[in-house]
Order: structure tokens, then sequence, then C-alpha cells
């Protein structure tokens, strides 16, 4: 199954590691990046379908729409059925951890640096939802 993947990040040095290590564990779909959270939810303001699958890597500390932003006005936008949220953060905050919790479309959070076998994990559990029709 091919997604749309949307890479959220403000540091182009750890976007490009991320494309590549998402080419590497052969996720298989359009990659889109946004340097923070507004372009990319005017992006999915427009683009948004039931139809498709999204699956969204977003940095928490970005300038302009930080990731929390992000999330507060992607709630009314997308749905669980469609769409995989995996935070990347250089935080590792219990207060943080706790909140993203609680926010229905994040599927997982991941602590900068992002590995091989971070993205191994997460491509299973894409798949586990999309590709076997489970729940994550």
């Amino acid at each position: 199954m091919n997604y749309q993947i949307l890479l959220i990040e403000d540091d182009p040095i750890f976007t490009f590691l991320l494309e590549k290590g998402i080419k590497h564990a052969e996720l298989k779909g359009e990659t889109i990046n946004f340097s923070n959270g507004k372009p990319a939810l005017e992006y999915l303001t427009e683009q948004y379908s039931d139809n498709s699958s999204y699956i969204i890597f977003l940095d928490l500390n970005m300038p302009v729409m930080n990731g929390w932003e992000f999330m507060d006005k992607l709630a009314a936008l997308a749905s669980t059925e469609n769409c995989m949220v995996f935070i990347l953060t250089s935080s590792a905050y219990r207060h943080d951890i706790e909140k993203l919790k609680n926010i229905p479309l994040v599927a997982d959070f991941v602590t900068k640096p992002i590995t091989e076998y971070l993205l191994k994990g997460i491509k299973e559990k894409i798949e586990d939802k999309f590709e076997n029709n489970q729940t994550v």
C-alpha cells in the first residue's frame, strides 16, 4: 500500500536522514517535506481525503507553528482511520509523553535521533494498521 508521508521538521539535516531511513525501511509512498506545521496544515486542509492514508512524522519544537499547535488543528481535520502521527522529539520529558498518549492520532513518539531499528518498528505499526486492518 502507498501512503502520503508528511515530514514536518525544521532541521534540514534530520529531514535528509529521515528520508534516507524511510527509503531504507521500504515505506512506500510519496514523501512531502514541510519546515513547520503551518504549510503542512494548509496542504492537508486542501488535499485531505478519506480515501488516502497519511503517515505524519512531526517535530514538536518548530518555529511559526509547532507540533502541539499542529496537532490541535489536525484533530479537527483527520481521522484515526487513515492517519497516523509519529512524534519526533529530542525531548523525552514524561509530561510530553503523557500528553501524547492522550491524543488518538498519535501512534507513537520517537526520540531523536531516529534509528533503522525504530523505523522498522514504525513500518510494522503502519502495516498492522493499514494493511492488516488492525487498530494501533
